[in-house]
């Protein structure tokens, strides 16, 4: 998986320090899933498109009405509610601001997961200013861990 370097600032204390950011593929639509089931599979594209579409739609209509759709070891989706506390139990219709869902990874996704392994690249606007000197590198700005010196002193003296 491939990550790129993004600086952050603290709103508080203005220190700033360097985290990854996973440098976002192509999506993978549901025609392009389609495609690569049916090529593995004995089942014809417009079939898979046609189920993954039902699935679609039905996980949706079942996640409104409150149901968690569980997806075997990939994860499972829940309905989840946004909701302000209020004093009375008559107002608590009124603090409901809406629901949304949420998708909670299986084990096995989980898993696969942790196996995958990392490259880190620079992406194209962190590239372009430094090449063009419009801002300061991001070594600059949160440094590079320093390397150890070597032991000169290998013999004890």
């Amino acid at each position: 998986m491939q990550y790129a370097p993004h600086i952050t600032t603290n709103i508080r204390t203005g220190e700033k320090k360097v985290a990854a950011h996973i440098v976002e593929k192509e999506a993978y639509t549901i025609d392009m899933l389609s495609v690569e089931i049916s090529t593995a599979t004995t089942v014809t594209r417009p079939d898979v498109k046609a189920v993954i579409d039902a699935l679609v739609d039905i996980s949706m209509r079942h996640l409104c009405e409150g149901h968690r759709v569980e997806l075997g070891t990939l994860g499972k989706l829940y309905p989840t509610i946004r909701c302000t506390p209020t004093k009375y139990l008559e107002d608590i219709e009124s603090g409901i601001k809406g629901v949304s869902a949420r998708f909670q990874a299986g084990t096995q996704l989980t898993e696969n997961l942790k196996a995958v392994s990392y490259t880190m690249v620079a992406q194209k606007s962190d590239r372009d200013s430094a090449l063009e000197g419009r801002r300061e590198s991001i070594y600059s700005v949160v440094g590079r861990k320093p390397k150890p010196e070597p032991d000169d002193d290998e013999d004890g003296d």
